[in-house]
C-alpha cells in the first residue's frame, strides 16, 4: 500500500491551513514503517530540501484515490 505525507501551511490573509502547489509538499513514505515511524519521518523530511511546513496530514492510496488516515498535525 501507498502512503505519503501532505505538508500545509496558513494563508496570510484568511490564516486558514491550505495544501501548497508543487511537490515539495508531499513526501511519500515507506508503506513497510508503521504508524509512528510515518510520524517521525513526517517532522523529520519538514525542512529537509524543502520549505518548512507548520502542519501535515498522513494518506493511505495513491494521490488520485487517498484517505487521510489522519487528523491534521500542527507541527
Amino acid at each position: 500500500m501507498k502512503y505519503y505525507v501532505q505538508y500545509y501551511e496558513t494563508n496570510p490573509i484568511t490564516h486558514k491551513l491550505y495544501v501548497p502547489c508543487g511537490d515539495r509538499s508531499v513526501v511519500i513514505l515507506d508503506g513497510r514503517n508503521n504508524l509512528r515511524t510515518m510520524h517521525q519521518d513526517a517532522v523529520k523530511f519538514n525542512g529537509f530540501r524543502r520549505p518548512k511546513y507548520e502542519a501535515y496530514q498522513i494518506f493511505k492510496g495513491d494521490f488520485r484515490e487517498s484517505t487521510a488516515i489522519t487528523d491534521i498535525i500542527n507541527l
